[in-house]
């Protein structure tokens, strides 16, 4: 069974950065896993891990999915245990975004994305969700219409 891995965009990151976290679903499905941080104290910027599944991929927040690549249901498993144990972020500037780009470097390490991805998806870092969609081209899933 193939399923595709993408960094979902949540929100325009205009005012406030948007929101990233990475989605794995089967192509043919409504529905995937959604692994991302989400804070839980403002005040201190702490963010807590979270796997979410079922997520609904078109939720009313939701711009679109980057798409990265197809995994097989042990790459899946693989990638999912990896990002489990990627710190969330807790003090100082960082957010989700950073989080993503953690994970991509972790993923990097054991050969489950290409090299350069981190580096690629760093420079997209507190961009509006307008303009991740333009860098990213074909490998952009548009929902609800973004």
């Amino acid at each position: 069974m193939a399923y595709l891995l993408s960094v979902g965009i949540f929100g325009p990151g205009t005012d406030e950065p948007a929101h990233w976290g990475f989605v794995i679903h089967q192509t043919t499905q409504r529905t995937g896993e959604l692994l991302h941080t989400r804070m839980i104290d403002e005040n201190l910027n702490i963010f807590q891990f979270e796997h979410r599944a079922p997520h609904r991929l078109i939720s009313q927040s939701a711009w679109g999915l980057c798409k990265i690549r197809v995994l097989d249901n042990t790459e899946r498993l693989t990638v999912m245990s990896v990002l489990k144990k990627v710190p969330a972020p807790k003090g100082g500037n960082e957010n989700c975004q950073n989080w993503v780009i953690d994970g991509f470097i972790d993923l990097e390490v054991g050969g489950l994305v290409p090299e350069g991805t981190a580096e690629a998806w760093g420079k997209r870092i507190g961009l509006p969700s307008s303009k991740v969609k333009n860098d990213i081209g074909n490998a952009w899933i548009s929902l609800n219409g973004r």
